[in-house]
């Protein structure tokens, strides 16, 4: 029975992976966390093997688990993901061929605009606050301004540059939305 187990899951795992992984890539943007969703997908997979109900559609059950493992992975890890796509977005302009460092590269584009456009203080609050993560109090006593201060300016930038990304940019809103969220 195992035998025939692991022979219909490799089955499983070749037959639907490269969708899979398209989709989790379109979230997360970066490839070790889309590897790392897909093998907790396929771990899940395997150790509830049993108790599937076998007249639901695999397709459709790993691509619910894979939704809730992205949507998990993007709430618990939105700064190493935004990190990511911000390294992305600081590498030189080269010749990239593939899909997504094109897409990275025009997010980057339209992040950096946004960022232009907000007030020197705003812009600086919310670069202490995202990029640098910084905390309210660092930030506060860093400027000189309050804590309260920190928290409207970066509230506004963060809002800002939401409603910007979603004008410009051809990103799904979730991902904006944790991209850019308020962290505290």
């Amino acid at each position: 029975m195992i035998q025939h187990d692991e022979v219909a899951f490799e089955t499983l795992f070749r037959r639907y992976y490269r969708y899979l992984y398209s989709v989790a890539i379109q979230y997360v943007k970066d490839p070790a966390l889309a590897e790392d969703g897909l093998q907790e997908v396929y771990l899940k997979l395997w150790v509830n093997r049993e108790s599937l109900d076998e007249s639901q559609s695999i397709k459709a059950y790993l691509a619910t688990a894979l939704r809730h493992q992205v949507l998990n992975q993007l709430r618990d890890n939105k700064r190493a993901i935004l990190r990511h796509v911000e390294r992305q977005y600081m590498l030189p302009d080269t010749d990239t061929t593939t899909e997504e460092g094109i897409t990275l590269n025009e997010y980057g584009s339209v992040v950096r605009e946004g960022l232009q456009l907000l007030p020197a203080q705003r812009r600086l609050v919310f670069i202490l606050r995202s990029e640098i993560g910084l905390s309210n109090e660092e930030v506060a006593s860093q400027l000189r301004i309050s804590i309260n201060t920190v928290r409207v300016q970066y509230y506004h930038a963060c809002r800002f540059l939401r409603n910007y990304l979603r004008q410009h940019a051809n990103l799904p809103t979730l991902l904006v939305m944790i991209i850019l969220s308020n962290y505290h």
